[in-house]
C-alpha cells in the first residue's frame, strides 16, 4: 500500500536538487548585492572628493584592502537577516520595489556599522576611511542601484540561465484554469505547470513523481477535511505550497494577515481616496508631467515632424474618452493611422485579435502607417498624454481611459473605476496590456481603485518601464 511516509521518502532525492536550486538564485543575488554597493561606494567617495572638506580616504592601501574582503560576508549576513535572499523562493511574483525598504534598512544598518569602525579607526591609528558625508551619498546610491542591479538580474538572468520551477495545480473549474492561463502569460515567474489535479486523492504521490516545486490550491471540489489531509502530507521542506483564496478579485498585496486564537484573518486595506489623497496624487502628477513634457520636447516635436512627412494629417489625434465620475474628455495620442481609420474600422473587423467590446488588430493592420508601427510598439505614442495628465484629465497612473461605448459597458461594482482619474499606465498595464481580456481588466481596475496608496502608484511606475521596453502587448 502507499503511504505518507514512502512518499517523503522517495522526495528526498529531489530535495538536494531543489535546494542547489534556491541556492542558486541566492548565491547570483548576494554576488549582485555586493557589486551594486561596490559601486555605490566608489560613486560616494568619487563625489565626496569633490565636495567634502576632508580627503576621503587617508588610510594605506593593504588596510583598505582588507577592509574590504572583510566586509563581504558582513554585508551578506546583514542583507539575510532582512529576509532578502529568500523571497525568490517563497514567493512567486517578486518586485524588487517592494525590497525598497528592507534594503534600505540593512544598507542603514551596514553603513552605521562602517561608521563607528571608520571612528574607532581614526582614534586609534589616524586615518580616515568613511566620514559621515561618505555615509549619506553611499546610501542614496546604495538605495538606487541595489534594487536596479536585483531587478535586473530577475528580467534578464533568472529566466535565462536558471532552471524553471514545476507547479501543480490542485483546484477545478474556471478558478484552476484562470490561475494557469496567468502563469503561463507571465515567463518571468519561473514556473511551468505540469498539472491540474482536481484534489487527487494520489497528490503525494502526483508531486513526486511530476518532481513539483510549488504547489497551488485554487478552488479544489475535494471535501476539507480530505483536503487537509492532503496539504498536510505535501507540505514539506522540498515542496512550497501557495494558496489562492476564493475571494481573490478584491485581493492584493496589501491586504493584512491577521490572526485571531490561530484562525488566519485577511484583512482588506481601508480606502484612502479622501482629499489629502488626492492633492497628493495630483500634485505628483503635475510636477512629473510638466518636468517630462519639458524634457521631452525636442523628441516630441521630431516624432510630430516624423509622422507629418510619412503620411498626410495632422501629427496629432483627439478621442473622446470615459473620464473620472463619468465625465467625458478627449484624450491625446500621436496619431499611428491613416486619416480617416475609424470609418474602416468594419473592413477590418475581422482582424480583431481581443475580447468584449475591445477592439485591437494583433499583426498587419493595413490601417496604420510607417512610423505609427514603429510608434506603437514602443509606446511613444503614448506621450503626448502627458498633456492630459497636466490639465488633470489623466493621471499617471489609474484605470484604464476607455472609449465611450466601451466604458458604457460596465456596470454595477465595477463602476467604482470612475471614482479615479484615467492613468497613462496602471495594472492592467504591467500585468498584460492588450494581451489581458476585457473581464480582467475591469477587475484589476477595481482592485486598483479599492487598494490605492502612493507606494502602489511608485511601483507600477516602475515596473511599466520594463514591460515597455520588452514591448509587450503593444501593438
Amino acid at each position: 500500500m502507499h503511504s505518507a511516509a514512502a512518499d517523503r521518502l522517495t522526495a528526498t532525492d529531489a530535495a538536494p536538487a531543489r535546494r542547489r536550486f534556491e541556492r542558486g538564485r541566492a548565491r547570483v543575488l548576494a554576488g549582485a548585492d555586493i557589486g551594486a554597493l561596490a559601486l555605490a561606494y566608489a560613486t560616494s567617495y568619487a563625489i565626496s572628493d569633490r565636495i567634502a572638506p576632508l580627503p576621503p580616504v587617508s588610510a594605506p592601501g593593504w588596510f583598505l584592502a582588507l577592509l574590504g574582503l572583510s566586509s563581504v560576508p558582513v554585508w551578506v549576513a546583514i542583507f539575510t537577516a532582512y529576509g532578502l535572499y529568500e523571497n525568490d523562493a517563497r514567493r512567486i511574483s517578486v518586485a524588487s520595489f517592494d525590497e525598497v525598504r528592507d534594503v534600505f534598512h540593512a544598507i542603514l544598518a551596514g553603513s552605521l556599522g562602517f561608521l563607528i569602525v571608520s571612528q574607532a579607526v581614526r582614534h586609534l591609528f589616524g586615518w580616515w576611511v568613511y566620514t559621515a558625508v561618505e555615509a549619506f551619498l553611499f546610501l542614496g546610491a546604495g538605495l538606487v542601484l541595489v534594487p536596479l542591479v536585483r531587478g535586473s538580474i530577475r528580467s534578464w538572468v533568472f529566466p535565462r540561465v536558471m532552471r524553471r520551477q514545476r507547479a501543480v495545480i490542485v483546484g477545478g473549474g474556471q478558478e484552476a484554469e484562470l490561475v494557469k492561463r496567468k502563469l503561463e502569460a507571465h515567463p518571468e515567474y519561473g514556473l511551468d505547470v505540469v498539472a491540474v489535479l482536481d484534489g487527487d486523492a494520489e497528490l503525494t504521490r502526483s508531486v513526486d513523481e511530476l518532481d513539483a516545486d510549488r504547489v497551488l490550491l485554487a478552488a479544489p471540489t475535494a471535501e476539507q477535511d480530505e483536503l487537509l489531509e492532503l496539504l498536510r502530507n505535501v507540505r514539506r521542506s522540498d515542496v512550497q505550497v501557495s494558496i489562492v483564496p476564493r475571494y481573490c478579485d478584491i485581493f492584493t498585496s496589501h491586504a493584512i494577515l491577521d490572526e485571531i486564537e490561530g484562525i488566519p484573518v485577511v484583512s482588506l486595506p481601508p480606502m484612502r481616496l479622501g482629499r489629502p489623497s488626492r492633492v497628493l496624487k495630483r500634485g505628483f502628477d503635475l510636477v512629473v508631467s510638466l518636468v517630462l513634457l519639458v524634457v521631452l520636447a525636442p523628441v516630441l516635436a521630431l516624432i510630430a515632424l516624423a509622422i507629418q512627412l510619412d503620411s498626410p494629417g495632422p501629427p496629432v489625434y483627439r478621442q473622446p474618452r470615459r473620464g473620472r465620475d463619468g465625465s467625458t474628455f478627449r484624450i491625446t495620442k500621436f496619431r499611428t493611422m491613416r486619416v480617416g481609420a475609424e470609418a474602416e474600422r468594419q473592413t477590418v473587423a475581422h482582424l480583431n485579435a481581443v475580447d468584449g467590446p475591445l477592439f485591437k488588430v494583433k499583426g498587419d493592420d493595413p490601417r496604420v502607417t510607417r512610423i505609427g508601427g514603429f510608434l506603437r510598439r514602443t509606446s511613444l505614442d503614448e506621450l503626448p498624454q502627458l498633456w492630459n495628465v497636466l490639465h488633470g484629465e489623466m493621471s499617471l497612473v489609474g484605470p484604464r481611459p476607455f472609449v465611450l461605448y466601451e466604458a458604457d459597458l460596465i456596470t454595477g461594482w465595477a463602476r467604482r473605476r470612475l471614482d479615479m482619474t484615467p492613468g497613462i499606465t496602471g495594472l492592467w498595464q504591467v500585468l498584460g496590456r492588450n494581451d489581458m481580456p476585457f473581464e480582467d481588466m475591469v477587475k484589476l481596475d477595481y482592485l486598483y481603485v479599492t487598494n490605492w496608496s502612493v507606494w502602489w502608484d511608485l511601483k507600477i511606475l516602475c515596473q511599466t518601464i520594463p514591460v515597455v521596453l520588452g514591448k509587450r502587448g503593444a501593438y
